[in-house]
């Protein structure tokens, strides 16, 4: 297959290139280059756009003759004839142009078909009507379409060509302060005129062309007639099969003036679709949010999470209120002011129930449980972005960040089928953080910037289990928890570029302050049962290098991060290290559609944060964990190699990737089971251990097929330890396969098809050389009809299995109506018309088999009306 997709992409096609200069040898910096098939022709093949008197082609058409023709506005047209042109062969041809005589001609209007995409250096602009199927609504449903990109269902974080997008703009404007799914999630696919993708992306522009190169950033293109207000309103009212109201309404605006833009999003569901960028229904993390957890406290009490092989949108229960404003204000030419307000409520539920057989030292139990839960998230968040330039070469920027969260959730719990509880779980978290950044462009090869973070967090958690009926044995206790968290640091660092050599110097400063407090009461008895009370600090001094050297087609680019570590925590000694972490990256571009990268690194990592607590703490109605703390430090040796080939022309990607880690010293579980409780200790271990894995990916449009078709594939290799019960160590082994299948149509008829099977398979061996297999597999299809520019239907078959002991299927449909009027469009969907009332998981691990099961989302049905103005 491999081979097959090479040849079609680079054997049946010619190269085309060369330079386009004027008689008097200066430079055409725009020109027009057409592929004809004849000199006569009028019909226009292929075409391209020169830049500054260079041009290239790639043809993806087979030719008898072609013919090379060059436009330039004021000069004469020129042209030249390859007759029985050679497949896979390049060729040159230099064009001189004279100058034009000026004539006066009357107005000609051409019309075309607008092309699905266009290149302009480092940018590539999608046109959002090409890749619309007539079931998309907001604009991520339009870039999961858009080669090259991959999009967290999730998370929402976005992918192009495997890194990760920086962020998301407006019209050129980053409305949304890097928290972009904010966007992508809301915006209607009907205001964005092209979705252009920019790599090598400067978010400072006083740095642009100093930073390393390979960042990636997307931008959204509003349409010409987007002015004054825009927007639009959805409302979807439907019933489930209990006959209770279904609903999913929502409205944003978009105004947009020569100082102020803003966007705002109301909405309100009960389908399980989640229109924020905060995550509660399996706790994942934004891409942002990740980047705040450094300043902020663990939750060491876990909230319950709704996570099967199911997505989200049929497995939760949700009530959900969310509502964003983001303005952003331009005050003067050398000031501008930015805000992003969120409000956020929730009522998750969920009926599950687990039952696991436990194989500890030859001996079987069983556990079971069975829960009634909801779990009711508020959010409150503001942030606030001012940016002055003080002068053309410097400037300041101040991002403040306040949010507050409470977090309630209650439970039913029937344990072993006999102990009855009631569980109140309250996480309220308070965050402060600020941030200042000052940027001085010295030179054209030089800038200098100065950093500082202030952040404050404080997380309350308090957990409550009470037996429902009185009984000796059950647990009936209270765990309070407190921590704080203060983080502050003082940053300078010198950008600068000598040549072809891009570098930069990181001198700074780091404190940490994390005290915790908790205590477990006997409510029974009313007496404590556990408490700790840490004192932890962390203090650093590094400096970070960076170098960056472009050497044609190789770039070398590597760091050396120095830092002196003081750790100290109560009841130990304090402990200082030096650090060292280096890091070396080569790529070699093959052309500018291919490269190889390897790189190799270094790293030290302090594991101790979360591990400061020796006392118990009780996190749910069985389990207990304390730590053996310590202050040793994990060594991490990584190695990768990775290819690319990104051929949109060809609509043909490849990528392939080795990773392995070397690590040396981590906390390991050391965990104690029975029938009711299950005791957890973690602790530092100086021991070897290693991951392995293998990733491939393929993608080709097949002509001859008019299909889209794609594999991706992943395997790894992980080794950890564990204790049970008091046993010796067990090394355990852990491998997983990943695979996936795409295939899509793109037919020019009514009807078109979109497959995705989905085969996931986990193997876990132990110390005794047992093996435990999981096989999971999913097979979406999806039927996609569109009679003519009004009507659109679509059809979705989804099978799921697990462990080849539970299958299930989902029938879901979309009809949609678009009057001549296109501010209106009506639609009528359903879900799960075969009406599945649970689903059940198997799962083994290395000393378990486990039974999963929960309600899920019933039988659906909704009428919607969806208004844009």
């Amino acid at each position: 297959m491999l081979l097959l997709l090479l040849n079609l992409s680079g054997l049946t096609a010619q190269t085309i290139k060369g330079k386009i200069t004027t008689i008097d040898n200066k430079i055409i910096e725009t020109a027009s280059i057409i592929i004809k098939d004849s000199i006569k022709a009028k019909g226009i093949k292929e075409y391209t756009i020169a830049l500054n008197g260079n041009y290239e082609i790639l043809l993806t058409k087979e030719y008898k003759t072609i013919c090379v023709e060059i436009a330039v506005s004021n000069y004469s047209k020129d042209s030249f004839t390859i007759s029985n042109p050679e497949k896979g062969k390049t060729y040159v041809y230099d064009f001189l142009l004279k100058k034009d005589k000026v004539i006066a001609i009357q107005e000609v209007k051409i019309s075309a078909k607008r092309r699905s995409y266009t290149e302009v250096k480092d940018t590539v602009n999608f046109n959002v009507a090409a890749y619309k199927d007539g079931s998309d609504r907001k604009i991520q449903d339009v870039i999961k379409k858009l080669p090259g990109m991959e999009v967290n269902d999730n998370t929402g974080e976005i992918k192009y060509k495997g890194m990760s997008v920086e962020t998301v703009q407006l019209d050129g404007e980053d409305l949304f302060s890097g928290n972009y799914t904010i966007g992508t999630k809301n915006i209607n696919v009907n205001m964005i005129d092209q979705v252009q993708a920019i790599e090598n992306f400067a978010s400072n522009k006083l740095l642009k062309g100093l930073e390393r190169d390979g960042k990636v950033a997307l931008n959204l293109k509003l349409k010409k007639n987007i002015i004054d207000v825009s927007g639009s309103v959805n409302s979807s009212l439907g019933a489930f099969k209990q006959e209770k109201i279904a609903t999913d309404s929502d409205a944003n605006f978009l105004s947009v003036s020569s100082k102020i833009k803003s966007f705002g999003t109301l909405s309100y569901n009960n389908i399980a679709l989640n229109y924020s960028p905060f995550d509660y229904f399996g706790n994942f993390q934004s891409k942002k949010d990740g980047q705040n957890q450094t300043f902020k406290n663990n939750k060491i009490i876990p909230e319950f999470s709704f996570l099967n092989m199911l997505d989200n949108k049929r497995t939760v229960l949700n009530n959900s209120i969310f509502a964003n404003y983001n303005i952003s204000l331009k005050k003067s030419p050398n000031t501008s002011y930015k805000s992003n307000l969120y409000f956020v409520r929730d009522a998750i539920s969920s009926l599950n129930f687990s039952e696991t057989n436990n194989t500890v030292d030859d001996q079987n139990f069983t556990t079971s449980d069975s829960n009634n839960a909801i779990k009711k998230p508020l959010l409150l968040r503001a942030d606030f972005n001012i940016k002055s330039f003080g002068s053309e070469s410097s400037s300041i920027d101040y991002d403040v960040m306040v949010s507050k969260e409470k977090v309630k959730s209650k439970t039913k719990i029937i344990q072993n089928k006999a102990l009855s509880y009631n569980t109140n779980l309250l996480s309220d978290d308070f965050f402060l953080k600020s941030k200042i950044v000052y940027t001085k462009r010295i030179s054209d090869n030089k800038a200098f910037q100065l950093t500082t973070h202030q952040t404050f967090d404080v997380l309350n958690q308090q957990y409550k289990i009470t037996p429902q009926e009185s009984n000796t044995a059950a647990v009936n206790a209270i765990q309070d928890i407190e921590s704080r968290k203060t983080f502050f640091d003082l940053q300078s660092s010198i950008i600068g570029k000598i040549k072809r050599a891009k570098y930069s110097m990181n001198l700074g400063l780091e404190y940490t302050s994390n005290p915790l407090n908790s205590s477990l009461e006997d409510l029974t008895l009313s007496i404590p049962i556990s408490t700790n009370a840490v004192v932890f600090e962390k203090n650093k001094v590094f400096l970070n290098n960076s170098f960056d050297y472009d050497w044609g087609n190789w770039r070398i680019f590597s760091t050396l991060n120095l830092s002196l570590l003081n750790r100290y925590l109560k009841k130990q000694s304090r402990v200082n290290d030096f650090i060292v972490e280096p890091e070396i990256n080569l790529n070699y571009k093959f052309s500018r559609i291919s490269s190889f990268n390897i790189s190799l690194s270094s790293k030290i990592n302090p594991q101790a944060d979360n591990f400061v607590y020796a006392n118990e703490v009780l996190i749910n109605n069985r389990t207990t964990i304390k730590n053996t703390p310590s202050l040793a430090l994990q060594k991490t040796a990584t190695y990768n190699a990775n290819y690319n080939l990104y051929d949109l022309s060809n609509q043909f990607q490849i990528n392939i990737g080795i990773n392995y880690s070397d690590n040396k010293g981590d906390f390991f579980s050391n965990i104690n089971i029975d029938q009711n409780n299950t005791q957890i200790e973690y602790f530092f271990l100086n021991e070897k251990f290693n991951n392995r894995s293998f990733n491939f990916m393929i993608e080709k449009y097949l002509p001859f097929m008019e299909s889209t078709i794609r594999f991706k594939t992943l395997y790894s290799i992980s080794n950890y330890k564990n204790f049970i019960n008091y046993s010796e160590i067990r090394d355990n082994k852990s491998k997983n396969l990943i695979n996936e299948l795409f295939l899509k149509s793109a037919f020019d008829g009514k009807f078109n098809f979109e497959n995705v099977f989905k085969y996931n398979l986990r193997l876990t061996i132990n110390n005794e050389n047992q093996n435990f297999e999981n096989i999971n597999y999913n097979n979406s299809f999806k039927l996609l009809f569109k009679p003519n520019k009004k009507w659109f239907a679509n059809a979705v078959y989804d099978i799921y299995s697990t462990n080849q002991k539970t299958k299930y299927s989902f029938i879901d449909f979309l009809i949609k109506y678009t009057p001549s009027d296109k501010r209106f469009a009506f639609s009528l969907a359903g879900k799960n018309l075969l009406n599945n009332e649970n689903f059940i998981e198997i799962q083994t691990s290395d000393y378990y088999t486990s039974i999963y099961g929960s309600n899920i989302m019933p039988r659906t049905l909704l009428i919607s009306c969806n208004y844009s103005f």
